[in-house]
């Protein structure tokens, strides 16, 4: 039988070898992961049958195991005494945005591994499949609203040089939506208002994350049907998604005349192309998934 076993949010023995406060952020980030990852992860896995369960507790011989997790570093002797009770093991790793540590020691104690945050050395491993950050929980595209009267809007923190220049080159543009937070996950405006912003908002500028060029903010872009613009730092989203219809800019002031001057037509076309090319994606995701389980 294949069992689905969450364990973002067990960080039951703080890591001697890290500060109270590092030790204090792990939790904390692994909280936030069974918060607000959940749906994204179960839509990229709605293919497979599954028993969700509690506790390795829970676990019978041979079972087929998929392990959602974080802080991995730290659950080690877990992943061990797993390996005795399973006849096969899949790892779906969230966090490591920095990719501090060397994961390939546990790698290797799974049949194959799903990480978000992807880095060059997992690009081209043959055991390692790069997994997209994904949508916060409660992301949802709202059908009822029919137009889209902002040309872009931004949500969120603006740190680091670059955001303060998309607000800067962006901000004579109107109709447009922004909204400051001062710091990441302050709740000031809930998902389902953001979801109803979102559906309501043509460009969606999406720029790189605190450590990684990944953020959520992309793929609520698309879950709602609006068109990104990405950063294009190191071509990492053609490497992580050759073939994809985002539009890709290098400095915040090639994205005005996109926003500025394109047409309803041109708009309408490429709304389009980003909702059919994220579906599909979607779909292959799963059947990729389901086919390394099932092999």
């Amino acid at each position: 039988m294949i069992k689905l076993f969450w364990n973002t949010h067990n960080q039951n023995k703080p890591n001697p070898n890290k500060s109270n406060k590092e030790n204090a952020r792990d939790k904390q980030w692994g909280l936030y992961h069974k918060d607000y990852s959940d749906k994204w992860i179960y839509e990229i896995l709605n293919k497979i049958e599954f028993e969700v369960i509690q506790s390795e507790r829970d676990l019978k011989n041979e079972d087929i195991l998929i392990i959602v997790d974080s802080s991995i570093e730290e659950k080690e002797e877990l992943y061990t005494k797993l390996e005795l009770i399973c006849s096969r093991m899949f790892l779906i790793h969230l966090g490591d945005e920095s990719g501090a540590y060397d994961s390939s020691l546990i790698y290797n104690k799974f049949n194959y591994v799903w990480r978000t945050f992807c880095s060059n050395k997992y690009f081209n491993n043959k055991k390692v499949s790069c997994l997209p950050l994904g949508y916060k929980s409660g992301t949802l595209f709202k059908k009822e609203i029919v137009e889209r009267k902002y040309k872009w809007a931004f949500l969120g923190t603006p740190h680091k040089s670059s955001r303060h220049d998309l607000l800067f080159q962006l901000s004579d543009i109107e109709p447009s939506f922004f909204h400051k937070t001062k710091k990441f996950n302050e709740k000031i405006i809930d998902v389902s208002e953001m979801s109803e912003i979102l559906t309501s908002t043509k460009f969606i500028p999406c720029p790189n994350g605190f450590f990684h060029p990944e953020t959520y903010r992309l793929y609520e872009a698309l879950e709602c049907g609006c068109i990104p613009i990405v950063e294009n730092a190191y071509k990492y989203y053609d490497r992580l998604f050759p073939n994809n219809p985002f539009i890709k800019v290098d400095r915040w002031i090639e994205a005005k005349p996109v926003i500025r001057g394109w047409g309803d037509d041109q708009i309408k076309q490429k709304l389009e192309e980003c909702r059919t090319w994220w579906s599909q994606y979607k779909n292959q995701l799963q059947e990729f998934i389901i086919n390394k389980i099932n092999l």
